[in-house]
């Protein structure tokens, strides 16, 4: 994979794999090796997009033939949705790869550089070089040279540690020139060629760099790349930066709103030694809130500015504490020598370094109150921002810091977003339009963002013929991507959804078969079989990382872009498993309703329906009016539950629903029966007879 697709016999030779289809099948499995890739993605890949009506047929004789090709200790195993190509992680060169990185993480310096060289050298060429599915390529390509690149910045470091510069240079030339506007790497490389004596070289890779960062971001080279340069010059690595860093990035053009959240910022700066955290869901605009409030009040702190991206939730590991603390240091003046290895040592030198100090410190995108820690002043001078996808409760309770969850924009700010974006006369053209679009992106700054860069960048579409195209459920999260940068809806929710453990990334799934925008966590732990106890720390962990929201004790609410990521990730479970919570999920409904009815209209009342799956957990009703309340909250959800039963062909279970909902709805509404008619339910449902259980 690492070059172009090729199956290696034993002896090493290569086996002919064929078609170019079949190629695009064998790299899309082999990717996710070991997890289950359905045919559905397997024909979109192979056939770029558009298979053709014959394409499942064709995809099974190109599975059939693969199996054939296949060596010992490979298998192709069909599991629903599709299929899975089961092999140990040495067999393919990218797991290797990582795996070999991974292990390099922990090593001594000889040992990493070692493992280091291997990893490296399993590459070929670029990544699916002779695989045609092009977003596939492009996207493996992308993530894998960003591993590569990292691979070499770790060992360029290692060498180095080790004395041994000279042996770097050669690939970090090359890693910069895969990103050379990544100042760490280009530094690192700027000392490599001036600990090996040559110095006319890396004084010409900081002018360049310099040159390129100016045209390009119009920004000057950082603290780190200016200490590297002032080394060459002086010989002397010793030399300290400016003393009064000012780290914040530049702005993203189109914030908009968010005035009650500024000012309650603003209000933390009368608190001695605030720290705030923001938190809210992937793509709610939290790191554009914090540089917005961040840039306002610089002035107000004379000795600078320190920023870090903790890369908390990217696909990559975050940055150690560790890492942060050297960066800050150095930008504060401590020269590298004077910085401990250890940890504590380190944390300890930086709060007396920041002890007589008045900073803004802004920690982005954090993933852990153990990330964090590390990093807080120890002054009440210096004031602290975290912007996070977790509640950090840690921090809430040990640090005292203040909690704001940032919710999604108002209608009126989303609109706005999209004007800002699209044009005032787009937007005034067809606002009706442009409010639908703005509900369709669940009012998320991201989502409009990219609904808006796919607008502006077809000026012909009208915000009509926008919002037509997002309303498509089964391919709006696809679309809510932007392939040249890799930023997406789906990707943000996906790096969320994989800091879960086992157990609430199965809730988080199986909450996708839930058919409302709200579920209690009876319902839930009916869709999980579990116990409300066993279920209610995942709930909390869905809560914990904004993919669920507290509505209210005991229910849960979720925005429709995540409902849609989970019920993406549902029908990747196996079909008994999805119907069996499905079914758990209705007869909680139908005993609920039935516990209602029986408080309201009394125990005398004749007995409906009995659900196969009795639950030893339900809502407590013991009044009419209790059970009257519980109708209210519950109808829409019951009445999803009716076209859910109705669209699977359990009939029977929706027959009873749909009694229950009539029943209640009358209570509500007129006079008290005491019953409905069989007459009545065969009007709802004909053809289906009520009997004593649901088959």
């Amino acid at each position: 994979m690492l070059g172009p697709v090729e199956l290696l016999r034993p002896d090493g030779s290569a086996a002919t794999i064929g078609a170019a289809k079949r190629r695009n099948v064998l790299a899309a499995l082999a990717i996710d090796l070991n997890h289950v890739v359905s045919a559905d993605r397997l024909m979109d890949i192979a056939w770029n997009g558009g298979p053709p009506p014959t394409a499942r047929a064709s995809l099974q004789g190109h599975i059939a033939q693969l199996r054939k090709d296949l060596g010992d200790g490979v298998e192709l195993v069909t599991r629903s949705p599709g299929y899975v190509l089961v092999a140990p992680r040495s067999m393919l060169d990218v797991t290797r790869f990582e795996d070999l990185i991974a292990d390099a993480r922990y090593a001594s310096d000889d040992e990493a550089v070692d493992l280091l060289r291997a990893a490296l050298a399993l590459r070929r060429g670029p990544a699916l070089a002779d695989v045609e599915a092009e977003g596939l390529r492009r996207d493996v390509s992308d993530r894998l040279d960003e591993s590569v690149v990292t691979a070499v910045h770790e060992l360029a470091r290692r060498l180095n540690r080790l004395g041994r510069a000279a042996e770097a240079i050669d690939q970090l030339r090359e890693a910069v020139a895969m990103r050379p506007l990544r100042e760490p790497l280009v530094e690192l490389l700027v000392l490599s060629l001036h600990r090996a004596g040559r110095q006319a070289e890396a004084l010409d890779v900081f002018h360049d760099t310099r040159l390129r960062l100016a045209d390009e971001l119009g920004v000057a080279p950082g603290v780190g790349l200016r200490e590297a340069f002032h080394a060459v010059l002086s010989a002397d690595d010793e030399r300290p930066p400016a003393r009064v860093p000012s780290q914040l990035p530049r702005e993203n053009r189109g914030f908009v709103g968010r005035g009650a959240e500024l000012a309650q910022l603003d209000a933390a700066l009368d608190d001695d030694g605030p720290i705030r955290i923001l938190t809210g869901p992937a793509g709610v605009g939290k790191t554009a809130l914090a540089l917005r409030w961040a840039h306002q009040v610089a002035a107000d702190f004379e000795d600078g500015c320190l920023f870090v991206d903790l890369r908390g939730f990217d696909d990559a590991d975050p940055v150690a504490p560790e890492q942060a603390l050297s960066g800050f240091l150095r930008a504060l003046g401590v020269p590298a020598a004077r910085i401990p290895d250890d940890l504590d040592e380190r944390a300890a030198l930086y709060r007396s370094v920041l002890a007589d100090r008045r900073l803004l410190v802004v920690l982005d995108n954090a993933r852990s109150a153990a990330q964090v820690r590390p990093l807080l002043p120890g002054n009440s001078g210096c004031a602290v921002l975290v912007a996070s996808r977790s509640r950090l409760d840690d921090l809430a309770a040990t640090e005292g810091a203040v909690r704001l969850s940032l919710p999604v924009l108002d209608r009126e700010a989303a609109v706005a977003v999209l004007r800002l974006l699209l044009g005032s006369e787009r937007v005034a053209a067809e606002p009706a339009a442009a409010a639908e679009l703005a509900e369709l992106c669940d009012r998320l700054p991201l989502a409009l963002r990219i609904a808006a860069a796919r607008g502006s960048s077809h000026p012909h579409f009208t915000i009509r013929s926008l919002a037509d195209i997002y309303s498509d459920e089964r391919h709006r999260l696809a679309r809510l991507s932007l392939p040249d940068s890799g930023g997406s809806i789906h990707a943000a929710l996906t790096t969320s959804y994989r800091r879960l453990d086992a157990a609430s990334a199965r809730l988080f799934r199986l909450l996708g078969e839930h058919p409302g925008a709200e579920v209690d966590y009876f319902a839930a732990a009916a869709l999980a079989g579990s116990t409300l106890r066993d279920n209610q720390a995942r709930l909390e962990n869905l809560v914990a990382v904004n993919l669920l929201q507290v509505t209210g004790p005991g229910r849960y609410g979720r925005h429709d872009l995540i409902r849609l990521h989970s019920a993406t990730l549902a029908a990747g479970e196996p079909t008994a498993d999805r119907d069996a919570a499905i079914t758990r999920l209705l007869d909680y409904y139908l005993h609920a309703a039935e516990s209602g009815l029986r408080a309201v209209e009394g125990p005398a009342r004749r007995p409906g329906q009995q659900a196969a799956h009795p639950l030893a957990e339900l809502p407590d009703l013991p009044t009419a009016q209790a059970a009257l309340n519980w109708f209210r909250t519950e109808e829409a959800n019951i009445q999803h539950a009716l076209a859910l039963a109705t669209a699977r062909g359990q009939h029977d279970r929706a027959c009873q629903l749909g009694l229950y909902l009539d029943r209640f709805r009358r209570h509500l509404s007129g006079p008290d029966p005491r019953e409905l008619g069989e007459a009545k339910a065969q009007a709802f449902f004909p053809g289906h007879i009520l009997g004593n259980s649901v088959s």
